[in-house]
Parts: structure tokens; sequence; C-alpha cells
């Protein structure tokens, strides 16, 4: 059911793209930072991923990316005398997904935003005994983008938090991401 969602919101950023005659589409290459913030069965990780951007209608557009985290190793306190702590590999969190960003039509030199997304999530643990995990994440949080050249390359960055529900929406992963990115804005004929 949730991956058909992040699906269906998917079809419907492409077939409001292609009802435009002409739109800017932003294609970013970035890299950031993810760190776990309850949870303290992973650690914090370096994040890199894909992203493209266009305008949708008004102050929305739309952005599809994929990201990918290698999550850093773990300490857990244990009774044990012998052994007081035991280290946990990191594993990978990936993903893909759909963010609503709200700003300017139009590109400015200073470019604030602030984002609301979902994402489809895949979380792969460094130890054998845990098990991968697939969940549908909301993300949100402020961005910014600074012109560096002609209103065609920005300097983007931004920070959102992500929550993944899971066991029935009674608890959930929380993570705190960061990214930094290039994106360079081309324009595309429809019509």
């Amino acid at each position: 059911m949730k991956s058909s969602i992040v699906i269906i919101l998917f079809c419907l950023f492409g077939a409001g793209l292609a009802s435009a005659a002409t739109f800017p589409l932003g294609v970013e290459v970035f890299s950031g930072y993810d760190m776990p913030i309850i949870q303290d069965d992973v650690g914090a990780g370096a994040m890199f991923g894909l992203a493209v951007r266009a305008h949708a209608w008004g102050p929305l557009h739309g952005e599809l990316y994929f990201r990918s985290t290698s999550q850093g190793d773990s300490k857990l306190d244990t009774d044990i005398p012998t052994d007081p702590s035991i280290k946990l590999a990191g594993g990978t969190l990936s993903g893909f997904g759909l963010n609503l960003i709200v700003a300017k039509q139009e590109p400015a030199s200073v470019w604030p935003y602030l984002l609301l997304g979902v994402s489809s999530n895949s979380l792969k643990p460094g130890e054998s005994f845990q098990k991968d995990e697939t969940l549908t994440g909301w993300s949100f949080g402020p961005g910014l983008g600074i012109n560096l050249y002609n209103r065609a390359l920005y300097l983007d960055a931004n920070t959102t938090a992500l929550v993944m529900p899971f066991h029935d929406n009674k608890s959930s992963r929380k993570n705190w991401q960061t990214r930094v990115g290039i994106q360079y804005f081309i324009p595309i004929h429809t019509k």
C-alpha cells in the first residue's frame, strides 16, 4: 500500500511536467551526513545521491531523488562482565522518493525553500542476525539555493528530519539528514 502511494506520486509528478510548455529541469549531485536521532543500533555516516527538480505550479516544485547512506558502527552495552559492550556494524540506508518544495516560482539569487517528502527506504544492517527492512519515510525541513552562475548553476543545501514508522505505526526510526549539492538547471521544451 505504501509503495503504491509513492508510485502514484511519481506518476503525477511526471504528468505535471509533461503538460508544461517550457520548464527548467534541475539536475543535482549531492553529498551529506545522516545521523540517527533516537535509535542506537547504528551510528552516523556519509550520504550521497542524485536529484531531479522541476517547477510544478505556482510556488510548488517537485523533486525526485535517490540517496544512499553508509551508516556508522555502534556499540551496545551488555551485562556480561568480560565483554561490557558489543560492536555492531552499521550497514546501509538507501532510498528513493519525491519531495514537494515550496519556493519562489523562478530561481532567484538566494532561493530559500521548505521541503516535504515521502520516500521508500531500504535498511540493510551490517550484522547477519539483524533483518533487512523496507520502510516508508516522511521528511520535512528547510533549504537554501545560492546562485553560482547565471541562475543556472546553484549551490543547494537542506537539512531534514526523516521519520520512518514501523510495527504498525507504534514506533519509528528517526534520522537527521543534511545535504549539500551542485544543481544545474536545463531549459526543457515539451511543446
